[in-house]
């Protein structure tokens, strides 16, 4: 016996529309299968509602189901996993559109649903990915909304208009709920990613690589300060701390005879020597307060100004002075740091850190070796050695340029004596190779220089192509100082930015290449950069960043001490107070009884024969109370029939609603009867 299709005619357009909006995030990312699959169920669907055809039989269902889990095996290589279990449900979701029949297939389908749009936000929590869910969340409402209303006289548009209403009936209840309710970790917190490093920089440095990293214009990370901001030749943001030359590349190292759990601290248990020291310097001169955003990595390093500190968990603090999460960075994550550049001189240089920081190759850059003993000895001084190396640099024919030949024998010797072009790497990799040669200890250190404000806010976007590599000697007294070779050749690099460099020397025809997604010179579209800027900035730190400790601090500032139970009653009676809100707008929106006009007119002529004496039954119809006026008043009974069938021409007729003529024609009607009742 075949079964009755039981989704009624006008739902079955804003259920297609539901299920396809709800599975679109997924196909657009997922393998070409999937969105196959999906367009075959939909015209098999709409084939269906319009009669042409009956729905598959179980085993072809079956035949669907085996071949998208198998599809998905191949895909993915599993069928768990973030990436793997999302495609898989996608894929069942649409599967179970094409079973539906009665109502419970659609209520299963419209809650599955719910599930399918939440997990969009595991990939992305962008402002516009959660304004597209809440579209999916209102269009399944009007299909449930839909399934429970009669087929007839019904228009689809109705149902969703009841869904938009419920849904805004519901957001003060979800605002209550997201600022009291004690903040757990999102699901989407989980580490999702396939594990390749998205674009930015890697954890070595050969030269060209810092350079054509420059040629992107991707955002690496946003920075919120709170008070003043530094001026940007103060804008450095360590990211790696590279010690190890191997005489082409540079690497990060842990000096021999140090262990890890004494090289890095995360903030758990006993604090090392050189964490308490610089602890001390945290009041020696100005700091900086501030927020960072990050932007996936799928690795562990994080950016910030010399001497950061940290007090939230998830963040270690390196010897070097560099930052590391404790786990790789696959979503975009938020840290709060106080920087104190001045509490460097607090670190002391252990010995086996000395011996690192003077290794060099015994085969690389024999003449660089012979000019930096040479400044050894005309110096009185490492800070005489320093200024002797800058000078070297700023008065040969050194050119700043995103596009240097290649080195290819001695990169430390081709690039000092034979090409003297290059980008920020060469600058610092010849520059520490030079210090170390002159017996200074030094090391490279590459992050992110500068830094583009939005006016809008108070902070800064950092994007790929300001990354940047810089040098660090040991100078006694002073501890690490930072040293920049590139700003003795581009000092415009450093105080303005890379486009300034590029356009200030010889390299401007190199600008082609770079897209600066900047906000200055745009025009309107530069405004509206700024604006979605802005949005998601405020985004990211009120709706994402709302964690407990967060959390915690507004608390204290509505309830003062916050405790469970001013928490739990704080909850209770702001629900309480909302759900009388309701209840006194649907008091005034529909009182005890409004009538109608009809039922006005009817109700007027009915008590006005009551009070003549004619007692009616309970639930009198229009034609018997005509029928009634016509027994008592014989002279009535044509005027009382006309006025009877006139009223319920007006009332039911559903090609019309009563107007203003016809409800002064009843008025007349009724007061011509008026006097026969007399």
């Amino acid at each position: 016996m075949a079964r009755i299709y039981q989704v009624p005619s006008h739902t079955r357009l804003w259920l297609t529309l539901a299920v396809t909006f709800c599975a679109l995030p997924q196909l657009l990312k997922g393998p070409l299968w999937q969105g196959g699959l999906f367009a075959l169920v939909i015209a098999i669907r709409a084939l269906v509602n319009r009669q042409r055809m009956a729905l598959p039989g179980r085993i072809i269902r079956s035949l669907l189901l085996m071949g998208a889990v198998a599809l998905t095996f191949y895909s993915f290589g599993r069928l768990y996993g973030p990436e793997a279990g999302v495609a898989l449900l996608v894929s069942l979701f649409g599967l179970k559109y094409l079973e539906v029949v009665s109502q419970r297939d659609a209520y299963v389908l419209l809650v599955l649903g719910f599930f399918v749009c939440a997990t969009s936000l595991l990939f992305s929590q962008s402002p516009l990915m959660f304004l597209y869910v809440l579209l999916c969340m209102v269009l399944l409402t009007a299909c449930l909304a839909g399934i429970n209303h009669s087929d007839t006289r019904a228009s689809g548009m109705q149902h969703l208009k009841r869904a938009g209403i419920i849904m805004a009936q519901a957001v003060p209840l979800m605002l209550i709920l997201f600022v009291l309710v004690p903040r757990v970790a999102p699901l989407w917190n989980m580490q999702v990613g396939n594990g390749k490093a998205r674009t930015g920089m890697t954890d070595s440095m050969a030269p060209g690589q810092i350079s054509e990293l420059s040629e992107s214009s991707a955002l690496a990370f946003r920075v919120a300060f709170d008070g003043d901001m530094p001026p940007p030749a103060e804008r450095y943001w360590r990211g790696l701390t590279l010690s190890h030359f191997d005489g082409r590349a540079w690497q990060q190292a842990i000096p021999r005879g140090m262990d890890e759990a004494g090289y890095l601290y995360s903030g758990r248990g006993p604090a090392p020597d050189w964490v308490d020291a610089l602890t001390a310097g945290r009041s020696d001169g100005a700091s900086y307060a501030y927020q960072v955003i990050v932007e996936p990595t799928q690795r562990r390093w994080l950016f910030a100004m010399p001497v950061p500190f940290v007090s939230e968990g998830g963040v270690s603090l390196a010897r070097d002075m560099r930052l590391v999460a404790n786990n790789p960075v696959s979503q975009r994550q938020s840290y709060q740091v106080v920087s104190v550049p001045a509490a460097t001189r607090r670190l002391p240089l252990a010995a086996e850190e000395k011996a690192l920081m003077l290794s060099i190759p015994d085969e690389s850059g024999r003449r660089a070796r012979g000019l930096a003993q040479q400044w050894r000895l005309e110096s009185q001084s490492d800070a005489a050695v320093v200024q002797q190396a800058l000078r070297y640099f700023r008065q040969q024919p050194f050119h700043y340029t995103l596009r240097p030949p290649k080195l290819v024998a001695d990169p430390i010797d081709d690039f000092l004596f034979r090409s003297r072009k290059g980008f920020c790497e060469h600058y610092a990799s010849s520059f520490t190779f030079l210090m170390r040669a002159a017996g200074i200890p030094a090391r490279v250190v590459v992050g992110y220089q500068g830094g583009e404000q939005n006016s809008l806010g108070s902070h800064l976007l950092v994007r790929q192509y300001d990354a940047h590599a810089w040098s660090e000697v040991w100078l006694e007294g002073q501890g690490w100082v930072r040293v920049d070779p590139t700003g003795a050749v581009a000092p415009e690099r450093v105080e303005r930015g890379l486009r300034a460099a590029l356009e200030e020397g010889d390299s401007a025809n190199e600008l082609g290449g770079i897209q600066f997604d900047g906000f200055a010179g745009s025009g309107l579209l530069g405004v509206m950069r700024e604006w979605a800027d802005y949005v998601d900035f405020r985004w990211q730190t009120w709706v994402l960043g709302y964690d407990s400790q967060l959390q915690l601090s507004v608390l204290s500032k509505l309830l003062g001490q916050v405790t469970p139970l001013r928490v739990a009653v704080t909850l209770m009676v702001s629900v309480a107070l909302l759900l009388g809100l309701y209840g006194l707008y649907l008091f005034w929106r529909n009182p005890v009884h409004s009538q109608s006009p009809m039922e006005k007119e009817f109700w007027r002529l009915h008590q006005r024969v009551q009070g003549c004496g004619l007692a009616l039954s309970p639930g009198v119809t229009p034609s018997q109370l005509a029928e009634a006026i016509a027994g008592r008043w014989p002279r009535a009974a044509s005027p009382a029939r006309d006025w009877a069938r006139y009223y319920q021409r007006a009332l039911y007729d559903p090609r019309q609603k009563a107007s203003k003529q016809q409800m002064r024609h009843l008025r007349g009607l009724r007061n011509r009867l008026y006097k026969l009742l007399d």
